[in-house]
């Protein structure tokens, strides 16, 4: 009996632990977070469909590949970084964010910018191109 009024002890101190844990965080306890990404990884055949895309329907007279200043933000180097944005959250250039920023550009504008892309190129593109975009933004990192 009293090792199980230890053991009931023992799991009430660690709930209780636990639940002080999460509500001072906002997180569950070892729900790992961490500031790096996996290796980004391309659909190379995609990426040159994106290419001659982003060419085509004028993203590059916004968007540098090269990580020179722009209008827009450079592509090179933004897949799988923290982007700040002007919210002042900052979020992972993940592909959907990504995705995102080509759909609805003035949700997640990055600091520093102006939210003068078109509102959406989803009535212009279609999903397969929008990802070959997302293909292309992602092989310059």
């Amino acid at each position: 009996m009293k090792y199980w009024a230890e053991g009931v002890l023992a799991l009430a101190v660690t709930l209780i632990l636990g639940a002080g844990l999460w509500l001072f965080t906002g997180e569950p306890v070892g729900d790992e977070t961490t500031a790096t990404t996996a290796p980004v990884v391309v659909d190379t055949e995609a990426a040159a469909r994106g290419e001659i895309l982003a060419s085509e329907t004028g993203c590059l007279a916004c968007h540098t590949i090269d990580g020179a200043s722009g209008v827009g933000p450079t592509w090179k180097g933004v897949a799988g970084a923290t982007r700040p944005l002007v919210s002042g959250e900052q979020v992972v250039a993940d592909n959907a964010y990504l995705f995102n920023s080509i759909v609805d550009p003035p949700s997640q504008v990055v600091s520093g910018f102006e939210p003068v892309m078109p509102t959406s190129f989803a009535d212009q593109l279609t999903e397969d191109e929008i990802n070959d975009l997302v293909e292309y933004i992602k092989s310059l990192s």
